[in-house]
């Protein structure tokens, strides 16, 4: 994020997962509003969140905030819930494919994956450790 971002309120549609919060850079100035509940973002201390919670963020620090975000399956769900959500996710991918090839424009989610796909492929190099 870049000083002065307000990433507005939004939530995920369901309570499927949860996201996860990692500051990395730019923490001085950098909040959170999950619920009613707004806190101050520490680098190096993650917060765990239901995505499906009203949320947002703000950032007034000085140099660019980097956050690394991570979402996993809400523990709460069946072995057959998260079967059904993994089928949606393909279905809405070979629907962005299907748009994708109709309307010959790289726009599109999936045209996008298809020409990146190569990149880490060809280059052993992308792995920082």
């Amino acid at each position: 994020m870049t000083p002065g971002t307000h990433i507005t309120p939004h939530n995920g549609p369901t309570g499927k997962k949860l996201r996860l919060h990692l500051p990395l850079v730019g923490t001085e100035g950098a909040r959170m509003r999950v619920g009613d509940e707004t806190r101050n973002l520490e680098a190096g201390k993650c917060i765990i969140f239901d995505d499906s919670f009203n949320h947002e963020a703000w950032y007034d620090g000085e140099s660019t905030r980097i956050n690394l975000i991570i979402d996993f399956w809400h523990p709460e769900l069946t072995d057959h819930e998260v079967k059904f959500f993994q089928m949606l996710l393909k279905a809405k991918l070979k629907g962005e494919k299907f748009l994708s090839d109709k309307v010959g424009n790289q726009d599109h989610l999936y045209a996008i994956i298809e020409q990146t796909r190569d990149l880490i492929k060809s280059n052993d190099s992308w792995w920082i450790s």
